[in-house]
């Protein structure tokens, strides 16, 4: 079995004069990121590695997620993942190491979301909203190359309140 949780970064401010990469969280960023760490705590959520697109706002998402987890859990930042197609998320996850059972991707929208309805069995959203956690377990599968569309179920769907 194989689980992908996808995780759009949380709310971020846009600053004039700043590169789309380096916006930050905002005050909201940094109450929802802390406030889903918790939900997912208490269900005990636990996967192998997170994966961070390199942008500020994604890579904040996931270090205050995995801290309020676990903080042993390994981060890894991914420069594929920002500003990147289906196709790029489709072979990064295909070349995912076949010993890790559970990873978690945080990214950004629009392809976020178009992943999560490709790889799922049911439409789930038109646009994840920030800071939605979706998890999709493939009970059939033992090998990440073998994952194609359509072929996970949504387990988890998360978001903060607004």
């Amino acid at each position: 079995m194989k689980q992908i949780t996808f995780i759009r970064h949380a709310k971020s401010n846009h600053i004039m004069g700043l590169r789309d990469h380096d916006r930050p969280l905002n005050e909201r960023g940094h109450k929802d990121a802390p406030t889903i760490a918790s939900i997912l705590k208490s269900e005990n959520f636990s996967p192998d590695i997170f994966f961070s697109s390199t942008a500020l706002r994604a890579l904040k998402t996931a270090e205050l997620i995995r801290d309020g987890v676990n903080p042993n859990i390994p981060l890894e930042e991914h420069a594929l993942l920002y500003h990147a197609f289906i196709q790029d998320y489709t072979q990064f996850i295909h070349d995912i190491d076949n010993t890790l059972s559970h990873i978690a991707i945080v990214g950004h929208n629009p392809t976020i979301s178009m992943m999560v309805n490709l790889l799922s069995k049911e439409n789930v959203t038109d646009s994840m909203p920030t800071c939605c956690i979706v998890s999709i377990t493939f009970n059939d599968i033992d090998n990440w190359h073998s994952i194609s569309p359509h072929s996970g179920h949504v387990t988890r769907y998360t978001y903060p309140e607004k």
